[in-house]
């Protein structure tokens, strides 16, 4: 092959796609804006609501009103509780009247006078996040209330408080810098590069193979003085280039959002948001050899991409014929990252990196926990680099068959 008639092809194809606005904006500007927007904005609205509604007084049904014990009310308005009386607990909080309503039953402080047991009804509605954010106020009051009757409790019977507490638990975070700054939601940056890669790539791919036969220009460049492999090399070149692209808009995009996210918004916020943002992964920091990594993963996906989207959008007649074939690619990624997920659960073993596609999305993860070791990068690099091989000399060897070029 000759690299000059491959940069050729590979020209063309660029130029062609530049000049669709459509691709420069999926390609560059959507990454790069979108992705910080996202991982700004979810953490920071997460975590502002989280800090709002801890330090908002919020309005909590009570039945039974007058029956709340002095110490229990003045616990509950500690935690920013304001009791209101209503009717019906389960009512009010169906109707959106109250986020939270506690039913304490007549003679409840007389029974905890007494010595005896009693018992505060909370109803709440299950996976609402307001609700579940105010029960946890309750609770937490509750607690401060039982925790004071105990402790009066073991004072009349001459006993100390700490009696009943002879094992203190000491949490450790035994995760590491980059497990803490990548936070739960680390998965979404090998996704989305791994969806950016797939998209980037898509437009060049169809336009050079499935847009070329609709045009009727195919068959001007296949009797062309260039041979068939440098028109496969040319293509895949330019399929690459803009699959890369985005994947590295996509990287660059994470980046820039976790230092905004350091820098501008972090030292902004409350203790509880700060919590909540770096628990989302709004904190995401890397090192330059993460980085270096990232970018070697990210070019072996894309040409492993780039190279799948030839061989399928050969097989089409039109631009649009090739679309539907494509589309369903998609859960190639997505099915993978359902697995990433949960995969500290599942248990994944040494096996999965084996399997293109999935091998570099676990891979990537592992890079951006600081989990990753030079076994995996082998196998995940040299499988991809396999497969990619094989997927372009399929390729090629269709754009040798007539009955596939000519399949109008």
């Amino acid at each position: 092959m000759r690299p000059s008639r491959i940069w050729q092809i590979a020209k063309k194809e660029i130029v062609s796609t530049l000049r669709d606005r459509r691709a420069l904006l999926s390609n560059l500007v959507i990454p790069l804006l979108l992705l910080p927007v996202m991982m700004l904005g979810l953490p920071l609205l997460m975590g502002g609501l989280f800090e709002r509604e801890t330090v908002t007084v919020t309005d909590v049904g009570v039945v039974g009103v007058d029956n709340v014990p002095a110490a229990l009310r003045a616990a509950l308005e500690a935690q920013n509780v304001a009791l209101v009386s209503v009717e019906d607990a389960t009512a009010a909080v169906q109707a959106d009247e109250v986020p939270v309503a506690i039913v304490v039953p007549p003679g409840f402080e007389a029974d905890i006078a007494a010595g005896g047991d009693a018992t505060v009804g909370v109803h709440a509605k299950t996976g609402n996040i307001r609700s579940e954010l105010n029960v946890g106020k309750v609770q937490q009051a509750v607690s401060v209330y039982q925790q004071a009757v105990v402790a009066e409790r073991l004072g009349r019977a001459g006993l100390d408080p700490s009696v009943l507490q002879p094992v203190t638990v000491e949490m450790v975070d035994a995760s590491s810098a980059a497990e803490r700054s990548s936070g739960q939601l680390s998965w979404l940056i090998p996704f989305f590069i791994a969806i950016w890669t797939l998209t980037g790539g898509q437009m060049t791919a169809i336009d050079a193979t499935a847009g070329e036969k609709e045009r009727g220009t195919l068959e001007v460049l296949l009797v062309a003085p260039v041979r068939r492999s440098e028109v496969v090399f040319g293509k895949f070149i330019a399929t690459l280039t803009f699959g890369l692209t985005a994947a590295l808009m996509a990287i660059v995009g994470y980046l820039l959002g976790g230092a905004l996210m350091r820098s501008v918004f972090l030292p902004r916020l409350g203790d509880d948001a700060t919590g909540m943002v770096s628990i989302m992964g709004g904190t995401f920091n890397a090192s330059l050899g993460t980085i270096g990594l990232l970018l070697i993963s990210a070019l072996l996906l894309s040409s492993f991409v780039a190279a799948m989207l030839l061989s399928i959008s050969l097989f089409a007649r039109s631009f649009k014929e090739a679309q539907s074939y494509i589309a369903p690619l998609s859960f190639l990624f997505i099915i993978p990252v359902l697995v990433l997920q949960f995969k500290d659960l599942i248990g994944l073993g040494d096996g999965v990196y084996y399997i293109p596609v999935l091998n570099v999305l676990v891979y990537m993860d592992d890079v951006v926990r600081g989990a990753a070791t030079v076994e995996h990068m082998a196998i995940t690099w040299v499988t991809l680099i396999i497969a990619t091989l094989i997927l372009l000399a399929f390729a090629n060897r269709n754009f040798t068959r007539e009955n596939v070029i000519f399949r109008t």
